[in-house]
């Protein structure tokens, strides 16, 4: 009776102990992954001669470190709790990726957000197909109180279709009144080799806004 009882709880001692592998390496990954992704814009930086670098790499420090302690222990009280469920190779993966994924989406976010408007939505699913991503950056060009230009490019992965967009715009503001300007872009679609050109016209104020475009195959 004992001998059924030992094989029996065998699988999910396996299990047991495979999460807590890779629950900990993932850890370990995380805690690291914010000190490469911040000394990235440092070393782009200096490529281009715009950074000092005994001021950048002080601040990179003091940053790190404190990123460091946060992950540390977000990191450690997510861990244990999943780890205290004793979960199966299924939920080991979901949550090796889900945590994965919501770190990369924030770092890169961040990181973007450096030199404009950023919006990054990595989705990961079991075949790592990136299905529903999207990465969207908006740069100013031309940046005062009244007047903005600006380029703005896009990448879209939906519908098992991957489609990108790149164009240029012109805002102006009137104050906090209202907002108007225009843009030109072109689409395309990587998956079917389809582009087209659009451009369109914008007008915002408080509780309204109104946008019209129109396209043209490539």
């Amino acid at each position: 009776m004992s001998h059924y009882k030992t094989g029996h709880k065998q699988p999910r001692f396996r299990y047991s102990v495979l999460a807590r592998c890779v629950a900990w390496a993932n850890i370990s990954v995380q805690v690291l992954f914010p000190l490469a992704v911040t000394f990235t814009p440092v070393m782009a930086a200096r490529a281009q001669h715009a950074v000092q670098p005994r001021l950048s790499m002080g601040n990179t420090t003091v940053t790190a470190d404190n990123n460091v302690e946060k992950n540390v222990a977000s990191f450690a009280a997510n861990a244990g709790t999943f780890l205290s469920s004793q979960p199966d190779s299924d939920a080991t993966r979901n949550f090796i990726t889900g945590m994965a994924t919501a770190k990369a989406n924030q770092e890169i976010q961040e990181w973007l957000g450096k030199y404009g408007t950023a919006r990054v939505k990595l989705n990961v699913d079991k075949d790592f197909s990136l299905k529903d991503s999207s990465l969207e950056m908006l740069y100013p060009i031309y940046d005062t109180p009244t007047n903005m230009l600006f380029t703005q490019g896009a990448i879209h992965r939906t519908d098992d279709r991957t489609q990108s967009n790149i164009g240029f715009g012109w805002r102006h503001f009137s104050g906090n009144d209202w907002m108007a300007g225009g843009n030109t872009f072109i689409d395309h679609d990587l998956s079917r080799s389809h582009t087209r050109i659009g451009v369109g016209a914008e007008y915002w104020r408080d509780y309204l806004k109104l946008s019209a475009n129109g396209y043209i195959r490539a």
